[in-house]
């Protein structure tokens, strides 16, 4: 009865959680229906327990200690890769940098998105106490957008006090991969020191790109995201770092 018990509530939290999700944050994030399928499955599991349970007691002992070393493995995996992307997130960089470089993220007409609006507030805040240091924008125009995102951060960012002379515009790249490399073909000497401005959860994978690309004196600058977005994005992440971990892109 526990089991059930357990597997209903699992199931319909995932099912609440994915239906917040879709009315405050849209469904353009394909990985937010993760949580529909998680809740389908553990309310069919938990309605189904008995007949499951009679299952997997058929199921030879060999296979059930394979199966449960995986999951302890994946387990594992996510678990390490969640403890990188915390604290990297965290951390906060040196003072002094060449460059601050903000990837981009949707604009909605000319509006920098919540996300986006929060990487710029963080770079703002370096730039304001590094007078000496650069910021690179870096966004191509997308779907929906009126200008590129690039555009529209150095408009956000002029408002907030930043001088153009200080900004520099990469408005060709469609994801990070060449946020990273375009931007670092408009850097001024060999090995730059760089401040790399995206949400915190995503700086441990943004810095491991950078650092594959030959940017050795590179930190990141997290930047908060909404609350109620925290679960859906951090799980993706952590499958995201794995996965670039086994193709030896970070």
């Amino acid at each position: 009865m526990g089991v059930r018990i357990l597997g209903f509530l699992l199931g319909g939290l995932s099912l609440l959680y994915f239906a917040v999700y879709a009315v405050f944050a849209g469904l353009t994030n394909t990985f937010t229906y993760f949580w529909l399928l998680l809740g389908g499955f553990c309310i069919l599991l938990a309605a189904g327990w008995k007949r499951a349970a009679r299952i997997l007691r058929a199921v030879p002992m060999p296979v059930k200690a394979v199966g449960g070393v995986l999951c302890g493995l994946c387990v594992l995996a996510l678990g390490a890769a969640e403890i990188f992307i915390i604290s990297y997130g965290s951390r906060a960089p040196q003072p002094g940098a060449d460059y601050v470089l903000v990837l981009g993220a949707q604009v909605r007409g000319r509006t920098p998105s919540y996300n986006l609006a929060r990487r710029l507030d963080a770079a703002l805040g370096y730039l304001l106490e590094n007078p000496g240091t650069k910021a690179i924008l870096s966004g191509g125009q997308g779907p929906g957008e009126e200008i590129s995102e690039a555009q529209a951060m150095a408009e956000y960012l002029e408002e907030k006090g930043i001088s153009k002379e200080r900004m520099i515009l990469e408005d060709a790249s469609v994801n990070t991969y060449e946020n990273i490399s375009f931007s670092r073909a408009k850097m001024e000497g060999e090995n730059p020191r760089v401040v790399l401005v995206t949400n915190n959860f995503h700086v441990y994978r943004s810095v491991g790109i950078a650092r594959k690309q030959g940017l050795t004196r590179v930190e990141g600058l997290g930047a908060s995201v909404m609350w109620y977005t925290v679960p859906n994005l951090y799980l993706r992440e952590a499958f995201a770092v794995i996965k670039y971990k086994l193709w030896g892109q970070i």
